[in-house]
């Protein structure tokens, strides 16, 4: 109160600094995922590549980002495609909007973390897989996770069930051979649609998939081609404990 006009004007040039600083967001980081059919987002996923990205602010938008990532790695920006774990972000949001105070969602840390996928090629198949042993995460004998999956991968008119089963396959290390897959699908929205069993030698067209196809059930098939079960863990009976085969991939608990 006590200062003269000119010096009340005057601005400290580390207050200057600081106000610029902060209309800036710290570096925005991006992950890729690994180039080809798997699009699949959760915990087991691959990041082959990241980088950050500086100089953002929070009113800017997720188009604008995908151009900077786009120029910035020397990529088609068909091929900057972001999402989070859970969630897909539209061209149009705010980076501001990209915050939830919601543990689990993915959207819990600010700046916001974002994961890039390259165009799809042909169409995505989603693969709806239930939670099981096979599947499950051990670590010291402590299950770490148990819980349904839902794989995604980018599929084309001509590509067969067979090949679909090898791409399941070498996600979740089950052998093709003992997968059973059923496609959901629905030529109209006035009924909940009808099951299939998909055959390995038939294409995905056959079925009407990319105009169709809700989602493909996995199941893991418990018999072998004479119709005997499978063990594939450890288990007793009256002879004792009998120990999981060697080529087996579900983990020890």
């Amino acid at each position: 109160p006590g200062l003269p006009p000119a010096q009340m004007l005057e601005v400290d040039a580390s207050q200057l600094r600081n106000a610029k600083d902060s209309e800036l967001l710290k570096p925005i980081r991006v992950r890729f995922i690994e180039e080809g059919p798997d699009r699949t987002v959760d915990a087991a996923t691959k990041y082959p590549k990241n980088c950050t990205v500086e100089g953002f602010c929070a009113q800017q938008t997720i188009f604008e980002l995908r151009q900077q990532i786009a120029a910035q790695e020397k990529l088609a920006l068909q091929d900057v495609n972001l999402f989070g774990p859970n969630t897909n972000f539209p061209d149009k949001l705010l980076i501001a909007d990209c915050y939830a105070d919601w543990m689990g969602l993915g959207l819990e840390d600010w700046p916001p973390r974002f994961i890039s996928k390259p165009r799809v090629r042909g169409f995505e198949v989603f693969v709806d897989v239930p939670a099981s042993r096979d599947t499950s995460v051990w670590e010291n004998g402590r299950m770490q996770s148990y819980h349904d999956r839902q794989l995604i991968f980018d599929v084309f008119p001509t590509t067969r069930i067979s090949e679909l089963k090898a791409m399941i396959a070498k996600k979740l290390g089950i052998p093709a051979s003992r997968h059973r897959l059923t496609a959901h699908l629905r030529a109209s929205l006035r009924n909940s649609g009808r099951y299939i069993l998909l055959q390995d030698e038939r294409s995905v067209s056959d079925y009407k998939m990319e105009e169709q196809c809700v989602a493909v059930k996995f199941e893991k098939s418990q018999f072998d081609e004479n119709g005997d079960y499978v063990f594939d863990d450890a288990y007793w009976d009256d002879a004792g404990y009998h120990p999981q085969p060697v080529s087996t991939w579900i983990p020890q608990d």
